[in-house]
C-alpha cells in the first residue's frame, strides 16, 4: 500500500533542505513541483540543496524519473545537490541510473553540512 507523499522545505543556513515523507511515485510530482521554482538560480549564499530521504520507504520508476528531472534542473540553475537517508538498495539504484552525477549521497545531514562548510570555506 502506498503512503501519501508530502514534502516540506526547511532553511538550513546556506542550504535548502527538502524533507520528504511517503512513497516517491507519480503522486509526488505535484507536491514536489509546487514547493518552489526549480529552474531559478539560488539566492546568494543558498547554493546547496539537500534531499532528505529518511522517511521515504519506496521509490518507483516514476519517482526516479521525477528526481532526474529535478536534479538536472537544479544543476542547470547552479545548485550543488546532496542526499541522505537512502537505503543501500536505493543508493545502488541512483548510481545505476546516473543520479549520482548530479547528487552526492551522504549517510546523514551532519556529514553533508560538514561537506558544505568545507566547500564554502574553500
Amino acid at each position: 500500500m502506498e503512503s501519501q507523499f508530502r514534502a516540506e522545505v526547511r532553511d538550513a543556513g546556506n542550504a535548502i533542505v527538502i524533507d520528504m515523507f511517503g512513497d516517491l511515485s507519480k503522486e509526488a510530482q505535484d507536491p514536489m513541483f509546487c514547493l518552489r521554482s526549480w529552474e531559478e538560480p539560488p539566492q546568494p549564499g543558498k547554493g546547496y540543496l539537500i534531499y532528505n530521504f529518511t522517511n521515504v520507504p519506496y521509490i518507483n520508476s516514476l519517482g526516479i524519473a521525477l528526481l532526474i528531472r529535478l536534479v538536472r534542473s537544479t544543476a542547470k540553475a547552479g545548485y550543488q545537490t546532496f542526499a541522505y537517508g537512502l537505503t543501500p538498495h536505493y543508493q545502488k539504484l541512483f548510481l545505476m541510473v546516473g543520479l549520482t552525477e548530479y547528487m552526492m549521497i551522504y549517510p546523514d545531514e551532519y556529514a553533508i553540512r560538514q561537506r558544505i562548510e568545507s566547500l564554502a570555506s574553500s
